[in-house]
């Protein structure tokens, strides 16, 4: 018997971005080091809401969306720096030989050096690049933290969907087993019958035709589910050595909203509220921006100071760098405009940026019209899929009063070790398609949940 080891989370606990995994993961990594060591994966127990917490934590997705945002929000800080001036600290000697003009015109012939020591002050505000610059970086933060919403919201359905499939495969490699056990017994029986003489050997050929196949049948869910939890523990960014088996032992069906009759009142608050439409506003208003920037303001002036304060000393060559040391200073300001590209007159940037603008308003749509999509097909999937549920349901509760009573009639001589085992295959197919109905049915509802934005 394998060891078996349970991770969960209690009830309100809560942690933050890669922390919330960092314990989980490194039990996972002993654990599948401990697999390493022993030859073969260690079957870990996980919960549903175990994995839901790790796939909004710990996803590389996730995590490539956190980091853009922290880059949107430091290219915003940096945006809003522009508005300030710099220092420029300054040492200069300077020494001048021969021939130089002097102010009012005659060139002469001069011998001199000087010291100078001072702090510039500067600044140059592009008031218009820089204020439109500005708005755009807060419109780019605002996109880039909606995409990480969405990000996380497309992992954590992820990992429910790879979860249910798990749980289903563990479902069916259970029901295939026990399938498999019966057979078994019903070949254990029928050889039995054959060496003494009492039943046709063909028979025997093909209830032993029916254990292998439900041994293969066993085989391949096996290789499923071992391939579904891997891909589970992609998604939670668990080591995939460990072989994640779901905590629940059966799978129950789940409704996490009421779907109602008509799918309007469920358009109207995924409209609301999802995260990929904001995203797609915040990339529209950057567009808009940037035209209202290619538009207006190139008629806003850039104000350019400066302002250089220090000492200075110096004299004919032969005297000390020093020599007359005294305050020196210097002041400007002024106004100015660019025209040509980049400026006034710029009408290839204003179409630039007026069609980039069209880009975006009709992204706006597009995302409009596939959230009304997803919500229209998931509340068709989950109402579909409830019917479905029901009468799977019932046809394994027939294939299951079949087999009892073909088990009865066994036991009594009545019927033949054929029909028994028909009886018994029935109901491992009833098993498995009733397993798969449900595991679509949970992922169904998680769909209709991500597609509504709760």
């Amino acid at each position: 018997m394998k060891a078996m080891s349970v991770i969960g989370f209690p009830c309100g606990f809560r942690l933050e971005g890669a922390a919330r995994a960092f314990g989980l993961r490194a039990g996972l990594a002993l654990l599948g080091a401990a697999a390493g060591w022993a030859g073969e994966p260690t079957p870990t127990n996980i919960d549903l809401a175990t994995a839901l917490k790790l796939a909004g934590g710990s996803n590389l997705e996730v995590e490539i969306a956190r980091a853009k945002v922290a880059e949107a929000r430091a290219a915003s800080e940096s945006a809003r720096s522009r508005f300030l001036p710099w220092l420029a600290p300054a040492i200069v000697v300077r020494r001048h030989d021969a021939n130089v003009q002097a102010v009012n015109g005659p060139v002469i012939d001069a011998d001199k050096q000087s010291l100078s020591a001072a702090i510039g002050v500067n600044a140059q505000f592009d008031l218009g690049e820089t204020y439109f610059q500005n708005l755009v970086a807060k419109q780019v933060v605002r996109s880039s933290e909606a995409a990480l919403a969405g990000r996380t919201r497309e992992t954590v359905l992820r990992a429910a969907t790879a979860y249910f499939e798990l749980a289903r495969l563990r479902a069916a490699v259970t029901a295939a087993e026990e399938s498999a056990r019966v057979v078994a017994r019903h070949l254990e029986q029928v050889t039995a019958t054959v060496t003494a003489g009492l039943t046709f050997q063909g028979d025997a050929a093909r209830v032993r035709a029916a254990y292998e196949r439900a041994e293969l049948t066993t085989t391949r869910l096996r290789a499923e589910q071992r391939i579904a939890a891997a891909r589970l523990a992609e998604i939670l960014r668990l080591d995939p050595a460990v072989d994640l088996v779901p905590a629940e032992t059966e799978l129950a069906p789940i409704v996490l909203l009421d779907s109602g009759d008509s799918p309007g009142p469920l358009i109207s608050r995924a409209l609301a509220v999802r995260p990929e439409l904001d995203e797609a506003a915040g990339r529209l208003e950057v567009a808009r921006t940037q035209r209202r920037s290619a538009t207006v303001g190139p008629w806003i002036p850039t104000v350019g100071a400066q302002a250089t304060l220090g000492g200075l000393g110096g004299g004919p060559s032969g005297s000390t760098v020093t020599r007359d040391w005294g305050y020196s200073g210097d002041y400007g300001i002024g106004l100015s405009w660019r025209v040509g590209p980049g400026g006034l007159l710029d009408e290839n940037r204003k179409r630039e940026t007026a069609a980039r603008e069209r880009q975006g308003e009709l992204d706006l749509e597009r995302v409009r019209d596939a959230i009304r999509r997803q919500v229209v097909e998931q509340h068709t999937r989950v109402r579909a899929l409830k019917t479905q549920v029901d009468f799977s349901r019932k046809a394994l509760e027939a294939a299951e009063m079949t087999a009892r009573l073909s088990r009865q009639r066994r036991e009594v001589g009545v019927s033949q070790v054929l029909e028994d085992l028909q009886a018994e295959e029935e109901l491992a197919r009833s098993r498995r398609e009733y397993l798969t109905m449900l595991a679509e049915h949970n992922q169904a509802q998680y769909a209709l949940k991500f597609a509504v934005g709760d």
